[in-house]
């Protein structure tokens, strides 16, 4: 059985917005698998992929890492239902991928951070404060200063999406690899703080819900 390399935090709490992807698109294709987790200080559990970071998946031998490769992969794998159902979506969906990697995760990092550091194994929390700082360019107590400026930044990237889905059921008009990525985004926010998102944005709660439901996640 193929088996995924998931991020895990305190009382067995997982949210990496990256293996969340994943999951969803394992969902969505129903394909089985087993979950494997993995403690920030744990990298040796996966150099067998090369590298140190989840998630990765094992699959007959094979070793993938990065979401979006695995993404690729998955859909290669077993085609239905397709997560790239047509001409030029694989490409659109790559470069939603990045929006949500340069704007919507930074945004929401900063306004939840406090929650994520509660999130993490104790035993990683000096790493986690660490490299975040220095992801960050600043301290924790900096960021926390400028949490309502944060929020409004949030809220913006929010807003994008809301209006990406006025008058459509999905971010490209049917569900695609887009709305995994924002899903796994969204879901890393969700499991971890309960900083309000959908309060400003009806139709992101309605497509969120919709997701749930669906993905069964």
């Amino acid at each position: 059985m193929l088996e995924l390399f998931d991020l895990v935090g305190s009382n067995d709490l997982r949210f990496s917005p990256f293996c969340w992807r994943t999951k969803a698109v394992l969902a969505y294709k129903k394909i089985p698998y087993t979950n494997i987790p993995v403690r920030y200080m744990d990298k040796e559990k996966i150099a067998f992929s090369g590298q140190g970071a989840v998630p990765v998946i094992r699959d007959n031998g094979a070793a993938i890492h990065d979401s979006w490769t695995i993404a690729g992969y998955l859909e290669d794998k077993q085609p239905e239902p397709r997560i790239f159902p047509g001409l030029g979506l694989k490409e659109a969906c790559r470069f939603f991928n990045r929006y949500i990697d340069s704007t919507l995760n930074p945004s929401v990092a900063r306004v939840i951070l406090n929650d994520l550091y509660a999130s993490v194994d104790p035993g990683d929390r000096d790493y986690f404060r660490t490299t975040r700082e220095q992801r960050l360019g600043m301290t924790f107590d900096e960021v926390a200063a400028r949490k309502e400026e944060f929020r409004a930044q949030m809220h913006a990237a929010l807003a994008d999406l809301e209006a990406t889905l006025a008058e459509q059921a999905y971010f490209f008009g049917l569900l695609t690899y887009a709305d995994c990525c924002a899903f796994g985004s969204l879901k890393w926010a969700t499991v971890v703080s309960q900083e309000a998102l959908f309060d400003k944005t009806p139709g992101l709660r309605a497509w969120w819900d919709r997701l749930q439901q669906q993905l069964g996640l």
